[in-house]
């Protein structure tokens, strides 16, 4: 499972977890990594943290790690694919990843 993040200005951190997490798990992925990547991208102030709606996202331990972290987040609904800019994101990877894959085989067979 991969953990990124990305704004405007480009994409940030990005975690590599090679088990399923829970809650605590993924409060510890938001401690290594947020900060991290809010520095990297030079987010202002104002920055906003979105995220799906995954169980362990909604927990009463993320949302108070959230508020003593001052994160601000957006409460979006639940299956709403046009508020979801990951999984756009992700549609983009899929097709590059595909290009690539592509014009390797191109070039060997040449």
């Amino acid at each position: 499972m991969i953990w990124v993040c990305f704004a405007a200005s480009g994409p940030g951190q990005l975690a590599i977890i090679e088990w399923k997490t829970n809650s605590q798990d993924y409060q510890q992925i938001l401690q290594d990594n947020v900060r991290v990547s809010v520095r990297q991208l030079k987010l202002k102030r104002g920055w906003v943290m979105q995220q799906d709606n995954d169980p362990k996202h909604l927990s009463k331990s993320i949302a108070q790690w959230l508020q003593k972290n001052k994160v601000r987040f957006l409460e979006w609904p639940s299956r709403s694919p046009d508020l979801n800019p990951i999984e756009m994101l992700w549609n983009d990877l899929k097709r590059a990843i595909h290009r690539r894959q592509y014009e390797y085989v191109r070039i060997c067979k040449s």
